[in-house]
């Protein structure tokens, strides 16, 4: 009995997940009430408050359970065995992947960034976090300051590549993509340039 209600508490978080994240894609973040999400669910806003305080919430809750994907994406750069501007434009590839499948969240926590703070502090989190576990950052004889510098710039070169997709892929402006991913792909590879 207690796997059955844990099994439908499963998903009814769930579905409140779901239909945030399609009103958010349909009204907006800003413009969309818990009430509506409650609604959406075809749950009562008291059912939908035992899951979630506010929409901030959903919004993390939903970065949480992508998180290991966004890790694993980086996992995959870290493990590279070469960074040439060619393996990194192919890696790219993958990372644009991602995000086409990740398309309604990703527009969702960018809509959460600009008017709900802790959303923000959640998403730098997870760059900090994925940046600090790169270990090809890690150079012999490197001092922590050095160690420091390359985490910050790849956090900084991942705040780029989050912008740089969120206006080729969630806003589609397309024009010089190419161009766009060539650049991005040699910015990358200065990062883990062994000279560096």
């Amino acid at each position: 009995m207690a796997t059955n209600r844990t099994a439908k508490s499963i998903a009814t978080r769930q579905r409140f997940v779901d239909e945030a994240l399609r009103l958010f894609k349909d009204r907006g973040y800003e413009s969309t009430s818990m009430a509506q999400i409650a609604a959406a669910a075809s749950s009562s806003r008291a059912n939908l408050y035992l899951y979630f305080s506010s929409k901030s919430q959903i919004i993390r809750a939903r970065m949480t359970e992508i998180e290991a994907e966004v890790a694993e994406l980086y996992g995959v750069l870290d493990g590279m065995p070469t960074h040439t501007p060619e393996a990194l434009r192919e890696w790219l590839g993958i990372a644009r992947g991602m995000w086409a499948r990740y398309a309604t969240e990703f527009e969702a926590v960018n809509q959460a960034m600009a008017i709900d703070q802790d959303v923000l502090e959640e998403w730098l989190s997870l760059i900090r976090r994925i940046s600090s576990a790169q270990a090809a950052l890690d150079r012999e004889g490197a001092t922590e300051d050095e160690r420091k510098e390359r985490e910050v710039h790849m956090a900084t070169l991942m705040m780029s590549l989050e912008r740089n997709f969120y206006f080729m892929y969630i806003r589609g402006y397309k024009e010089q993509e190419e161009l766009i991913l060539t650049a991005l792909a040699r910015q990358w590879s200065q990062l883990f340039d062994d000279r560096a």
